[in-house]
């Protein structure tokens, strides 16, 4: 029997989770929900409903939530206190009470609420943790270079680049070290033309005597996105948008390879267990990574205001 589900949010991820999800013969799209109602077709008939449907959506087994920061937390405490299962775009929510709220409500209802952290669900890099990190032995080097030019950011949203783009980088450096408090902003320089906002931002993260760094950038021709692991007897790269640029190098260079995509990962993952009726949850990453990028974000606010002035 099919399982229903609804995606809240249409805009690129949300269009990217409907495109693989239309395909998938498990699962029936109940309803696509946006701001305004128009016309998006599945098997025929127009699925597509405004925030008013949301509390008729009837006999549904898993939501996705795709939609701006502004709104993700109250669509995620709404189906949270449903116990439907949730699948979720990060950022999550604004604040860290927000996210201690979310967090509370899952630990009393104990519904799935998995947050797409893309890169930590991507098999080359499961498979380059999982197989690489006891090779190399200790771990000396953590480097991340994230960002590209594809998203615009306009000035008029005051939604800054480095907001879209931080979780990535802290996610994963929370998978690798465990959890981090202490940072440091080493560079910070933000460009604004033709309305657009450009940043390029580097971090320092502290954890024993480990050298961690991130760097991110949308300016023009940067395209990013890959982790460098360097260790006492090895280097581990995680590159996601270069499939020929994954690897475990020890004496010999082990290429790491997969045919399935971090988005079909993460959606078989989700829809195994709603079959299952089993919850699976990455919220306590989501509460530690929202912690340590809010701390961030706010001190990149304060650089800025000080460029400002």
């Amino acid at each position: 029997m099919k399982k229903n589900l609804a995606i809240i949010g249409f805009g690129l991820t949300g269009q990217r989770f409907f495109s693989h999800l239309k395909i998938n013969n498990k699962v029936h799209i109940s309803k696509i929900i946006v701001k305004k109602r128009r016309k998006i077709f599945f098997k025929g008939e127009n699925i597509c409903g405004t925030s008013k449907d949301i509390k008729n959506l009837n006999n549904l087994h898993g939501v996705i939530i795709a939609t701006t920061i502004k709104t993700s937390f109250k669509y995620a405490e709404f189906f949270l206190k449903k116990k439907i299962p949730i699948l979720i775009e990060k950022p999550f929510c604004q604040t860290v009470l927000q996210s201690k709220k979310l967090f509370n409500l899952f630990k009393k209802k104990r519904s799935s609420f998995l947050i797409n952290y893309s890169d930590l669900y991507d098999p080359k890099y499961i498979k380059i943790i999982s197989k690489g990190l006891k090779k190399i032995k200790n771990i000396e080097t953590v480097r991340a270079d994230y960002g590209n030019n594809r998203i615009l950011y306009s000035n008029k949203k005051k939604f800054y680049p480095i907001q879209n783009w931080i979780s990535h980088p802290v996610s994963v450096f929370l998978s690798i070290c465990g959890d981090i408090k202490k940072f440091k902003v080493l560079n910070y320089e933000i460009k604004k033309k033709n309305n657009l906002i450009y940043e390029k931002v580097q971090i320092k993260l502290f954890k024993k005597k480990l050298n961690l760094i991130f760097n991110f950038s949308n300016f023009p021709s940067y395209k990013n996105r890959k982790i460098k692991i360097i260790g006492e007897r090895g280097v581990l790269k995680f590159n996601s948008y270069d499939k020929n640029d994954n690897y475990i190098l020890l004496k010999k260079k082990e290429p790491i390879n997969s045919k399935i995509t971090s988005i079909d990962n993460i959606l078989n993952l989700f829809i195994k267990n709603i079959f299952r009726k089993k919850i699976v949850s990455n919220i306590d990453t989501g509460i530690k990574e929202h912690l340590l990028s809010t701390n961030i974000l706010k001190k990149i606010s304060m650089i800025r205001k000080k460029i400002k002035t």
